[in-house]
């Protein structure tokens, strides 16, 4: 059991917390879902996972790091959990893509032990009602302040995880669906859609039609890809085709001939889809060559099919995203995890990293 003491230590944190400004590593997903998740670290048994981070201003007095909840993965509840950690931080000689699969080299001299190895209780979270989670709820409160040196650097967040406690048991690997953000060497920028509001059966259907929708922001253009189920089948003939509309807008407003379809979008813009849909109704392309816009913009987008020749036709669930910048160059945060063994030497680099928060 954890002393009283240390009980009163993170409160009076949290409450710093509270009133604190983040920094948000990756820096351009702090109002942006990130394009994965996670499960490293908070979700693994026995594990050493460290982050580098070039994107954390000189100056910064560091008393904690948190995570948020990822919004587009798991549509429930993730439930509560304890966490076994130590935390670390040092001025790492390396950079983000310079990182060594060997702990010890990204690690600085002289790294702090910021948080002495303990148990922590992260609260059950739920899935937000747009993305990203507004908060990061997933707080490690520092018994220690780390100072970012005024010109800057490389930070290694070192996190130690010695076990967990769950209502599955102890020390099992856990589920626990972190936002998380991956770089690319090219630029790229991928953002997925936040899927909300029902769509609507196809005749002859009675599951809804739905839609994965994923924006990339490439050098030049943009690009949508699309997953679309349960559309309206095509029977051969090559008829059935699939759509995508576009708007700035979030409305509701029924289909004129199908009163229980809805567009959730004031869809300005409509683009047909190359190539028909499958026998089941199903749809797997891209739209390629999309002008590329400002970042910052959310738009609404919905999925639709229909068959030419007999004018059956169904709208998917709708999708949202905010517009994002180009991939950062260079790359300013990387992961390197051993997922297995707290006590190992070395791990795998990865530009898949968790999106965090320091306080």
């Amino acid at each position: 059991m954890m002393p009283t003491h240390r009980f009163v230590v993170v409160a009076t944190l949290l409450a710093t917390f509270a009133s604190a400004q983040a920094a948000v590593s990756p820096t351009d997903r702090a109002a942006l879902e990130g394009s994965s998740f996670t499960h490293f670290p908070l979700g693994r048994a026995s594990a050493r996972v460290q982050t580098l981070h070039r994107d954390l201003p000189g100056g910064t007095v560091l008393h904690g790091h948190a995570y948020r909840r990822d919004a587009i993965a798991v549509r429930g509840t993730v439930d509560a959990f304890q966490c076994e950690l130590e935390v670390r931080v040092s001025l790492s000689p390396l950079t983000p893509t310079t990182a060594s699969t060997t702990f010890a080299s990204n690690a600085g001299q002289g790294a702090v032990t910021v948080l002495p190895r303990q148990l922590l209780t992260f609260p059950a979270t739920v899935r937000p009602a747009l993305d990203p989670s507004p908060s990061f709820e997933l707080q490690v409160p520092y018994q220690t302040p780390f100072v970012v040196p005024p010109g800057g650097g490389t930070v290694c967040i070192d996190v130690f995880v010695f076990g967990n406690q769950s209502a599955i048991g102890g020390n099992q690997n856990l589920s626990v669906y972190l936002d998380a953000h991956e770089h690319y060497t090219d630029g790229r920028s991928e953002q997925p859609g936040f899927r909300t509001q029902a769509g609507c059966p196809a005749p002859g259907n009675a599951t809804p039609s739905t839609a994965t929708l994923v924006y990339w922001r490439l050098p030049t253009a943009a690009r949508l890809d699309v997953a679309l189920r349960d559309g309206v089948a095509d029977d051969g003939a090559g008829t059935a085709r699939a759509f995508v509309l576009f708007g700035q807008q979030l409305t509701t407003m029924p289909w004129p001939t199908l009163p229980n379809c809805r567009i959730w979008s004031s869809s300005e813009v409509w683009y047909p889809l190359p190539g028909p849909l499958g026998s089941t109704g199903s749809f797997d392309g891209s739209l390629a060559g999309l002008p590329v816009l400002p970042p910052g913009f959310r738009l609404w987008c919905q999925g639709g099919s229909v068959d030419l020749q007999t004018g059956d036709l169904a709208f998917t669930d709708a999708s949202t995203f905010v517009t994002p910048p180009p991939g950062p160059l260079p790359i300013p945060t990387v992961r390197i995890a051993n997922s297995t063994n707290v006590g190992a030497s070395t791990g795998a680099v990865s530009y898949a990293v968790p999106v965090m928060a320091f306080f």
